[in-house]
């Protein structure tokens, strides 16, 4: 279980349950590696796009620690 879920004293909520979280973290992994790929050995323009994609989906989705989501802020 994550640290957040273990502490009872902070009042972080995440949006979605941990399932989604762990998938859409583990697609975004990928589409990382492959944007990776294609920048080192195919289309720079496209591998950029690929990975930059890949990192605001997740932390659209809020896969990424988010400080702006604890309540006693």
């Amino acid at each position: 279980m994550a640290e957040h879920a273990k502490n009872e004293t902070t009042d972080y909520t995440p949006v979605f349950n941990e399932q989604i979280r762990t998938v859409i973290y583990v697609l975004g992994l990928v589409a990382s590696v492959v944007g990776l790929g294609c920048l080192t050995f195919g289309a720079p323009d496209v591998g950029g796009f690929i990975s930059t994609a890949a990192g605001m989906l997740t932390a659209g989705f809020g896969v990424a620690y988010n400080p702006v989501r604890l309540s006693n802020k």
